[in-house]
This record gives C-alpha cells, sequence and structure tokens, in this order.
C-alpha cells in the first residue's frame, strides 16, 4: 500500500530497527573489540543486501563508482568505528543526541564543501547544535562507564557525526546513477573490508548469546536500512527528518530497559536545542528546494 500513513509506519520501524542496532552494538561492546562489532555490523548487512537484491532482482553495484564507494565505505567505516566506541562508553541517548547533529554539520560543510549560499538560518542551526551539544558534553562528566577512556569516548561521540555529515556530503556531490540498496551494498562491503585486518589482529571468537548477537547485529543493519529506504519513497523528507527526532526517545527507552541509563537534565536540555537546531536547517532546505 503506497500511501503516506505506510511510509511513515515505515519510517518509524525503520528508526527503531536502527536504534535496536546501536543498542546491540553496546551490548557486543562488553564482549568484543570495537573493530570487530564495525567488521560484524557490515559483513553481515552485505550478505543479508546481497539476498535482497538477488530475491528481488535489483540492481548490483557498478564497477564505474568503486572509487566513490572506496571513498564513502571508508568514512562509513570511521564513522560506525567511533559511534560504536563512543556507545560502549557513554549512556545511548547521550551519544545518539550528539549524533544527531549530523544534518547540522550538513548544512555547514555544504556552504564550505560545496560553495552553497551562505544563508542566516543555517548559522543559526549551526549555533544551536554546538550549544546543546557542548551542554550533553560539559554536564554528562559522570556518564562515562570507563574512567581513562572518558576523553576518547566523548571525542569519538562529536567526532562521529561529523564523519557522517562528510559522507553524506559525498552523497550529495556524487550522481545517483544507482539504486540505495546497491549503494549500500557497494559501501557495507568497502567497510567490512576496512576492518577485516583491523579487526583479525584481536579477534575474539563469539559464543552463545553473543554470537547470535553478532549475527542479528548485520539484520538489523541491512533491515532498518531497507524500511527507511521504502519509508522515504512515500513521504516528503521534511516529514521524515521530524520522525528522525523519535531515535533520541528509543535511545533513551533502550538504554534504561537494558543498561539501567538514566540520563541527567542536560541530556534534555542539550537534545532539546539539537532538535531545534535540526528543525531549523530542515526548513531552511525546504525553502531551498521550493525556490
Amino acid at each position: 500500500m503506497n500511501t503516506p500513513l505506510s511510509g511513515i509506519g515505515l519510517g518509524a520501524a525503520g528508526i527503531v530497527v536502527l536504534c535496536s542496532m546501536d543498542a546491540l552494538a553496546k551490548a557486543l561492546g562488553a564482549h568484543l573489540p570495537t573493530f570487530e562489532v564495525v567488521f560484524v555490523r557490515f559483513a553481515g548487512a552485505a550478505i543479508w543486501l546481497v539476498l535482497w537484491i538477488w530475491l528481488s532482482r535489483g540492481a548490483w553495484p557498478k564497477r564505474a563508482n568503486l572509487k566513490r564507494h572506496i571513498m564513502r565505505g571508508a568514512l562509513f567505516s570511521v564513522t560506525a568505528f567511533m559511534f560504536f566506541y563512543a556507545v560502549s562508553h557513554l549512556p545511548l541517548a547521550i551519544a545518539a543526541a550528539l549524533a544527531m547533529t549530523a544534518p547540522v554539520y550538513v548544512t555547514g560543510l555544504g556552504m564550505l564543501a560545496l560553495r552553497e549560499p551562505a544563508r542566516l538560518q543555517p548559522v543559526v542551526a549551526l549555533l544551536l547544535g554546538g550549544i546543546g551539544s557542548a551542554i550533553i558534553v560539559f554536564g554528562g562528566g559522570d556518564a562515562v562507564t570507563g574512567g581513562s577512556a572518558d576523553i576518547l569516548a566523548w571525542g569519538a561521540a562529536i567526532l562521529a557525526p561529523l564523519c557522517y555529515a562528510l559522507t553524506l556530503v559525498l552523497l550529495k556531490h556524487h550522481s545517483g546513477d544507482e539504486s540505495a540498496a546497491a549503494i549500500t551494498l557497494a559501501q557495507s562491503l568497502v567497510a567490512a573490508a576496512f576492518t577485516l585486518p583491523l579487526a583479525a589482529s584481536n579477534f575474539v571468537v563469539p559464543t552463545g548469546i553473543v554470537a547470535g548477537q553478532a549475527v542479528l547485529i548485520g539484520i538489523l543493519g541491512a533491515g532498518g536500512f531497507l524500511l527507511l529506504i521504502n519509508g522515504l519513497k512515500r513521504v516528503p523528507v521534511s516529514v521524515f527528518a521530524v520522525l528522525d527526532y523519535t531515535g533520541l526517545i528509543w535511545a533513551a527507552v533502550f538504554g534504561w530497559l537494558f543498561f539501567a541509563e538514566v540520563p541527567g537534565l542536560e541530556l534534555y536540555l542539550g537534545g532539546a536545542l539539537i532538535i531545534a537546531a535540526c528543525a531549523v536547517g530542515a526548513r531552511t532546505s525546504q525553502k531551498v528546494v521550493v525556490a
């Protein structure tokens, strides 16, 4: 059923699935090295995307775009490593809140890298996002679970959305001559190839429940993405951007249910400013498209 309501349902389901993947990455981080978690996430997603494209008779990645896929796949692997490291040492909701600054960074990078016109609203969005992030970081000093990794965890949480924004700018800059599934498959294969040597150097063979979680994280990564893409086909991007804000709620719920994490007031204050920044950025993008 190809309706806006079904698109909202698919998009909301995709966000829940991807938030579940983040929670699973946090759980795996307690048993496996971060590079190994990143590897099983991308390798598993690649396997399931191969099956999806084969069963749906979709298009495979094009060899002509290999350089682009390598560039984006490398950035994705770095982004995933930093985010998974952050969620392993910080409360899930805090890492998710900082990750929501990515759309704000995209606006700033678009003005710098793509020489898009400078406007007041994107600058306001950048300021709001920066202030919100600062409130979360400087107000959450006791939130980190690993003592010596405090600075590294906070640094990873801040840099992960910036790297993700760089990836999105590259996607915007490159021509869209491939399907979303093909692009994601290629990037997943590249990211898995990049992280394999690093994961192999300190590989821990997962057993029992951990082995099942390692398989599940790839399924959630691929399934969540496919739900999001199918949702985007049915609703405007501006509507979908509002749905993305629910990810912060799910991150807080999963953190409370599975890790007994109760975020402080700084999360709600900083998160509100970050959501406001994303809303300002979304309004700016919508006006540019209409114009």
